[in-house]
């Protein structure tokens, strides 16, 4: 892929000297990220004791120019952040507060909003159901789209609680026309909503929450954890978002289908780096939790040494369990995925099994909003994770997903075969 890139954006060449020679160089990840229009990234191996490796790529900022920090650089976590919300709900479960497979209206305690399926009102609402994305929960992509807000002004115009009752009830048209637990199709919302029944049962809203029983006994500084701007003293810290243009279309495609966001471009001239601002969302819980790299590797390290000092054993292998025994199948009715790229996907709670290219199973959470492109997964064997943060975007065009999907596959792949033959020998 040809890639315009003018000297100010190319990488610093430097060589990770713990790293074995069987491992992609520097050089070459950088070739890769630069041919994928990645600004910059941050990637991180670890096991469940020790960072295995972890390395900075390109810049945090484009204008000033300034590095991406692995400790420092605080990025907008996207969907990796719904981690967080099985992780709190299996809390809650250890201390039989709630049931998986309970109607989530008995926790909810609101009477004047109950949740269920217009068409299927016998069939419960759970958080199993929420979690694995089988609640048959589908607000529509444009209503999710048009609540994002620049700054924090998405705080000021509604609660988490107002923005899902008000698009996640039997009468709004956010629903498939399939029973709850028939079919699987990924939800924003039901996520959130499984967030909403962890406050509720709490009396704490669940940014705090995942503060004060995630991150503290992990020991992660959480002055430098949080879902809106105003959390952070230095927002400088938080990591700029971009997208690159390479014609006029791909920047109206930003204004027109996203104006909230008041994307500009670098330059009139084309190809374009183009600045989409930092923003924000109600239905924070889903995609919205903010932190550097390394402060997401003691996480995916507690989920690589069953729970830690957070969660049971038990509660670990309820979340990796594929929920319906890979009998569910995705809603996909007009037979779009069959002919699709894409790997094949199973869901646990939050988390969800892919089968990737080198036809190894790997448990794992994407994530991707305007300007920001991640991926978290861990070995088969639970053995090895790895941590892919980024500022690139994968929105715009419609093919920058799945071609920026095989780029990070094709980095991300020879990593775990470095470190996982290293722990063999």
């Amino acid at each position: 892929m040809a890639y315009l890139y003018v000297c100010v954006f190319l990488f610093i060449l430097t060589v990770n000297k713990s790293v074995s020679s069987n491992c992609p160089s520097r050089q070459w990840i950088e070739e890769s990220l630069n041919n994928s229009y990645v600004p910059g990234a941050a990637i991180i191996v670890v096991n469940a004791t020790h960072i295995l490796y972890e390395e900075a790529f390109g810049y945090h900022s484009l204008l000033p120019p300034k590095w991406i920090d692995i400790e420092r650089s605080i990025f907008t976590l996207a969907s990796i952040s719904k981690t967080f919300i099985a992780t709190a709900v299996m809390q809650l479960v250890e201390q039989e507060l709630v049931d998986l497979d309970t109607d989530i209206n008995q926790y909810l305690l609101e009477p004047d909003h109950r949740i269920f399926h217009p068409n299927y009102p016998t069939y419960s609402i759970t958080l199993r159901k929420l979690l694995s994305h089988s609640s048959s929960i589908a607000v529509d992509e444009n209503i999710q789209l048009g609540l994002y807000r620049l700054g924090d002004a998405s705080f000021e115009e509604a609660t988490l609680a107002e923005i899902l009752f008000k698009n996640v009830n039997p009468y709004t048209s956010s629903w498939l026309p399939k029973p709850p637990g028939s079919v699987s199709f990924y939800s924003n919302y039901g996520s959130s909503l499984a967030a909403l029944v962890v406050e509720r049962m709490t009396n704490v809203s669940f940014d705090q929450y995942v503060k004060e029983k995630i991150m503290k006994p992990l020991q992660i500084d959480i002055t430098q954890v949080g879902v809106r701007l105003a959390d952070f003293t230095n927002r400088e810290d938080i990591v700029k978002h971009y997208a690159y243009a390479l014609n006029a279309s791909h920047l109206n495609a930003w204004t027109e289908g996203m104006p909230e966001l008041n994307v500009t471009p670098f330059s009139n001239n084309f190809p374009t780096w183009l600045n989409i601002p930092l923003f924000g969302f109600s239905a924070y819980p889903a995609g919205l939790f903010r932190m550097s790299a390394q402060s997401l590797s003691r996480f995916l390290q507690m989920f690589i040494n069953n729970g830690s000092t957070v969660l049971s054993s038990r509660s670990i292998a309820e979340m990796k369990l594929v929920v319906g025994n890979g009998l569910i199948p995705l809603y996909d009715p007009d037979n779009i995925l069959s002919t699709a790229d894409i790997p094949q996907t199973n869901f646990g709670l939050s988390w969800y099994w892919q089968t990737l290219s080198d036809r190894h199973r790997y448990i794992c959470h994407s994530g991707s909003v305007p300007g920001s492109r991640h991926w978290m997964l861990v070995n088969e064997q639970h053995s090895i994770g790895i941590i892919f943060l980024s500022n690139a975007d994968s929105n715009v065009p419609n093919d920058r997903s799945r071609q920026l999907h095989k780029s990070l596959e094709s980095i991300i792949l020879p990593l775990f075969r470095c470190f996982e033959s290293e722990m063999i020998k």
